[in-house]
C-alpha cells in the first residue's frame, strides 16, 4: 500500500513527490542548468512532445512575459529523475493556459507513457487545490495522449469540456508539390510575378537579416489578419517581436520570404522541432499581390525547400482557413480540454449540442456561415469607414504651397493599422485589403500613431489631369485640415501630368476633361 503525504503545494509518495511552482520559485528554477538538462531529456523521451514544450521555448517565453503572466510549472519526481511536467501560466483575469498562451500552439504535459494519467490527475489535483476558482484551457492537445479520466470519472466528467479539432497536415512529398507548382494556374501567376521582376525564395538564416525584415513581415502578418479574424498580434502585443527574435537566436525559427527583386511579396516564419515545422508565428503576404496567390505559391515552394532539408511534415495546425485544406495532404485530430467547477463541462457539453444543431440547420437551408458573420458585423457597424460621397470634387493648381503639405505616405500597412476606432478596425482593413486586390493604391497620413485621413486611387482612371478616387476617409478630428490633405494628394498625383490644374474627385464628370 502507497502512503500519500499531502504538504504544501506538494504531494508525496515513497518514491514519487508532484510539486507545484509559481512566479519567482518557477523563474529561479529555469537558472538550474540541471534541471533544464532534466526537461530536455524528459521531452526528447516524451513521443507526444512538440517544441512547444521545450525549456527553450518556455523559459524563454517565462522571463520576456514575467510582467504579464503568472507562471506556474508542475513536476513530479519518481526515484529522483524528472518524470512528468506541465508548464503553464495565469493570465491577469484567471484563466490558465499553457506556457506560451496562444503562440504555443500546443499545449500539453510531457510525460514517458502515453497511457499513463497518473500525472496529469495528479497535476490538476495540485492546480485546482492551489487556485480553486480559476479556469484551464489546454489548447491543443495532440493526438495520442490518454487522458479517459475526463470521460470515465464522474467528478471530472461535470468539470471537463472536450472539443474536437481537424489538425491539416502537409506530409512533405517533392514529387506532390512539384505537381502542383505545375497546375496551369499557379504556372500563369508565377509568369506573371516573374515579369514584374526578379522573382526568388528564399530561406533566411542570419539574425542581422531577419532583425532587418521583422517590422515589415509583422506589418503584413496583421494587416492581413486584421482583416480576416480581427487579430492584430504585433500591434496589440509588443512584446511578441523580442519573443521570435528571441526563438530565432535559437533556432526554433524557420524563416523565408518570397520577393520581387527586394519586395517581399509573402513570408512564413514557422516554429520547429522534432523534423516538423509548425504554421505558428508569422505567415503573410503584400495584399497588392493577392490575385496572383503569393501565399499559396510561397507554401508550396516552402514544401520544397522542407524535403531538400529532410523534414518530415509542415504542420499546418487546427484551423478552419480555406488554404489550409488546398495544402493539406492527411489530417490528425488535436483536442481543446477546459475545465471549470463543478457542472461546468455539463453546460459546455449542452452549449455545443446547440451550437451544432444551428450548423446543421443553417447547412440544410442553404446559409453560408462566413456571409452570416459578415452580415452580423455590418449589423453591428453599419457604416463602412471608407466612404464615398457622390459627385465630390476639388480643384487645384499649380504650383502648390509647400507650407501646407502634409507627409503622405504611399500603400503604407502601418499606417492604415493606426485607424479609430478599434471596434471597427476589421471593417475598415477589409475594405482596404478589397481595394489593394483590386489594383488600387493608398495615399495616407496619420499624426501621433493615428491614421488621420487616407484615399484609394483606383487602377482605371479617367484623363490625365483628373484624379478620380475610389474611396475617402477621414478622421473626425482631422476635418479642419482635410482640405490640406487633399490639397497634399494632388502634389503628389500631379507628378503625372503637365496640365496647371489636377482635379480629384469621386465621381467622374465630363466637365473636368477639358
Amino acid at each position: 500500500m502507497t502512503t500519500l503525504v499531502k504538504t504544501k503545494n506538494t504531494i508525496k509518495t515513497a518514491n514519487s513527490s508532484t510539486e507545484l511552482l509559481t512566479g519567482e520559485e518557477v523563474l529561479q528554477l529555469l537558472d538550474d542548468n540541471r534541471f533544464i538538462e532534466e526537461w530536455q531529456q524528459l521531452a526528447n523521451a516524451c513521443t507526444w512532445a512538440t517544441v512547444f514544450q521545450s525549456p527553450g521555448f518556455v523559459a524563454a517565453w517565462y522571463r520576456i512575459y514575467e510582467k504579464e503572466f503568472l507562471p506556474v510549472l508542475i513536476k513530479t519526481v519518481y526515484a529522483g529523475q524528472l518524470t512528468g511536467l506541465l508548464s503553464l501560466a495565469k493570465d491577469k483575469n484567471g484563466l490558465i493556459t499553457g506556457a506560451g498562451t496562444n503562440q504555443a500552439e500546443y499545449q500539453v504535459w510531457i510525460g514517458k507513457d502515453a497511457n499513463d494519467e497518473s500525472f496529469i490527475k495528479n497535476a490538476l489535483h495540485e492546480l485546482f487545490q492551489h487556485f480553486p476558482n480559476c479556469k484551464l484551457q489546454l489548447k491543443y492537445i495532440p493526438a495520442g495522449v490518454s487522458f479517459e479520466f475526463v470521460k470515465k470519472d464522474p467528478a471530472w466528467n461535470k468539470r471537463c469540456f472536450v472539443k474536437v479539432s481537424p489538425q491539416p497536415l502537409m506530409v512533405i512529398d517533392d514529387t506532390h508539390l512539384t505537381s502542383e507548382l505545375r497546375k496551369k494556374n499557379r504556372r500563369e501567376k508565377m509568369n506573371r510575378l516573374k515579369r514584374m521582376g526578379d522573382l526568388h525564395f528564399e530561406r533566411i538564416t542570419s539574425y542581422s537579416t531577419f532583425a532587418s525584415v521583422f517590422d515589415e513581415l509583422a506589418l503584413q502578418n496583421d494587416f492581413r489578419k486584421g482583416a480576416m479574424y480581427n487579430k492584430v498580434a504585433f500591434k496589440d502585443d509588443p512584446l511578441r517581436k523580442k519573443f521570435l527574435l528571441d526563438l530565432f537566436e535559437q533556432g526554433h525559427l524557420h524563416a523565408t520570404v518570397l520577393k520581387i527583386d527586394d519586395k517581399i511579396i509573402a513570408s512564413n516564419v514557422g516554429v520547429c522541432g522534432n523534423n516538423w515545422l509548425h504554421l505558428q508565428g508569422i505567415n503573410s503576404f503584400a495584399p497588392g499581390y493577392a490575385r496572383y496567390s503569393p501565399g499559396i505559391i510561397h507554401f508550396l515552394l516552402l514544401g520544397k525547400m522542407l524535403a531538400e532539408e529532410g523534414v518530415a511534415v509542415f504542420d499546418l495546425t487546427p484551423g478552419a482557413d480555406a488554404y489550409k485544406d488546398i495544402l493539406a495532404t492527411d489530417y490528425s485530430e488535436a483536442y481543446t480540454l477546459s475545465i471549470g467547477g463543478n457542472g461546468y463541462g455539463l453546460v459546455k457539453n449542452w452549449q455545443s449540442r446547440l451550437r451544432q444543431l444551428g450548423k446543421k440547420t443553417a447547412a440544410a437551408l442553404g446559409i453560408n456561415r462566413e456571409a452570416l458573420k459578415r452580415a452580423r458585423r455590418k449589423l453591428k457597424n453599419p457604416a463602412s469607414p471608407l466612404t464615398t460621397p457622390s459627385a465630390k470634387s476639388w480643384t487645384f493648381q499649380k504650383p502648390f504651397p509647400e507650407s501646407n503639405l502634409l507627409p503622405i505616405q504611399q500603400d503604407d500597412l502601418g499606417h492604415l493599422l493606426l485607424y479609430e476606432p478599434r471596434k471597427t478596425l476589421q471593417e475598415f482593413l477589409s475594405d482596404a485589403m478589397r481595394q489593394f486586390e483590386e489594383g488600387g493604391h493608398c495615399y495616407s497620413w496619420a499624426e501621433e500613431g493615428v491614421l488621420q485621413a487616407c484615399a484609394w486611387v483606383p487602377k482605371q482612371q479617367a484623363p490625365e489631369n483628373t484624379i478620380v478616387l475610389s474611396a475617402l476617409y477621414c478622421h473626425p478630428k482631422a476635418r479642419e485640415r482635410f482640405h490640406h490633405f487633399m490639397q497634399s494628394l494632388a502634389h503628389i498625383l500631379a507628378s503625372n501630368t503637365p496640365h496647371e490644374k489636377i482635379y480629384l474627385t469621386t465621381a467622374y464628370a465630363n466637365s473636368h476633361s477639358s
